[in-house]
């Protein structure tokens, strides 16, 4: 994440339902692309999976993949002429 992330912050998040092990959180997402510098707002949904009091797994749901691939690559560069 930090090699792909400049920012990324978590703006609002929603525990949209709960039980002892899992939890179903939506969140909306604010960051910035290292590669790019671009910004993007997106919404993610994750399950957050606990165990023993300890979080053993977080599975994030993205909504638009192709926003987000959009973000982190950076623009082809034109050949140059001479």
């Amino acid at each position: 994440m930090s090699r792909t992330w400049e920012v990324f912050e978590f703006a609002e998040q929603e525990f949209v339902a709960a039980d002892e092990r899992t939890a179903v959180v939506l969140t909306q997402v604010r960051a910035r692309s290292r590669a790019t510098g671009r910004e993007l707002a997106f919404p993610i949904l994750q399950t957050i999976t606990v165990q023993d009091g300890r979080i053993t797994e977080i599975r994030p749901f993205y909504w638009d993949t192709a926003a987000v691939a959009e973000v982190c690559t950076p623009e082809p560069t034109s050949p140059r002429r001479s």
